[in-house]
């Protein structure tokens, strides 16, 4: 007979993983991306699945089971949406009015019975997504990244996004195209994998099977842009060498020979950095949540991300 296989135990006793798994889940679904360690995360994300369930059914007994398992939103203030009100028993001895007043401010379910459960109307399940990325320092530890589905910072979504336009920079270049047919091809290569791997439209399909007209729309333009960054950067080096070459001449110097000449940056991989560009950009930075920073400039950190 097997025993203690219905979920992991992690360590904590009864009560102390209830609380852990409800903060997890409160987290996760006002921030929508957490970093925490890999089994957490697993059992952090069936309880969330759940919780998106109930906010998709939208029953008065679904809203009363989320109420009863969601702590309080991180960070949640006085000018957050109300709670919806739901009427109480003449029984239980309180009034509707007292209620609504005592929690507000601090309620996830406005967010989870509305946005949530519009977001996710189509999608059969899978709302959740565990992307692994290092071990933490001190007890070695394995983290990951815990984040909904289709969300405005969703890292798989970003780095498929990278991925079209760098072989959509490698096809053009190839065929000795200019820079007008970096639109085609991405354009081409979103609406029926043209000049794509195979795994990558595999990937695209994934991305953007649930996604609305806007954010395949959106979806297309990070395409673009990176297309854009990779396109650049050789150009960069080369007119970079041409002034350096110029002001040699200039100063009555010898011009460096083609052979010692410096030469135009190759193609980057996705996720790699830019010289002279932030690692906000890379895939380390993209992986910390940086692309949520709000603000020119913002450091580590500095979006809305929880580290639980």
């Amino acid at each position: 007979m097997k025993h203690g296989i219905k979920l992991r135990k992690l360590g904590r006793t009864s009560s102390h993983r209830s609380a852990l798994l409800r903060n997890l889940v409160a987290a996760l679904l006002h921030h929508e991306q957490i970093q925490t360690t890999v089994p957490k995360a697993k059992e952090a994300a069936r309880v969330a699945e759940k919780m998106i369930t109930l906010g998709k059914k939208g029953t008065e007994t679904a809203k009363r089971s989320a109420q009863a398992m969601l702590m309080p939103a991180h960070h949640y203030g006085v000018s957050s949406t109300p709670l919806p009100q739901m009427p109480i028993s003449p029984s239980s001895g309180a009034s509707s009015s007292t209620s609504s007043s005592s929690g507000d401010s601090t309620s996830l379910l406005p967010k989870l019975f509305g946005t949530l459960a519009q977001r996710y109307a189509s999608r059969p399940g899978g709302y959740t997504r565990v992307i692994k990325y290092g071990r933490r320092p001190g007890d070695n530890a394995e983290q990951c990244l815990l984040s909904l589905v289709d969300a405005e910072r969703d890292v798989k979504a970003e780095m498929t996004a990278r991925a079209v336009g760098r072989e959509v920079v490698e096809r053009v270049v190839g065929s000795g195209k200019g820079v007008e047919g970096l639109v085609e091809g991405v354009r081409d290569g979103l609406r029926a994998g043209q000049g794509l791997s195979e795994r990558t439209w595999r990937e695209v399909e994934k991305v953007v099977r649930f996604r609305t007209p806007r954010e395949v729309e959106a979806f297309e333009g990070t395409a673009m842009r990176y297309a854009n960054e990779l396109w650049a950067m050789p150009i960069a080096a080369k007119n970079a060498r041409t002034a350096l070459d110029s002001r040699s001449i200039s100063k009555n110097r010898t011009p460096p020979s083609s052979a010692n000449a410096t030469k135009p940056t190759t193609l980057a991989r996705a996720g790699t950095r830019a010289p002279g560009s932030s690692v906000a950009g890379t895939g380390l930075g993209i992986a910390r949540g940086l692309l949520g920073a709000r603000g020119a400039g913002a450091g580590a950190g500095a979006g809305p991300r929880a580290v639980v």
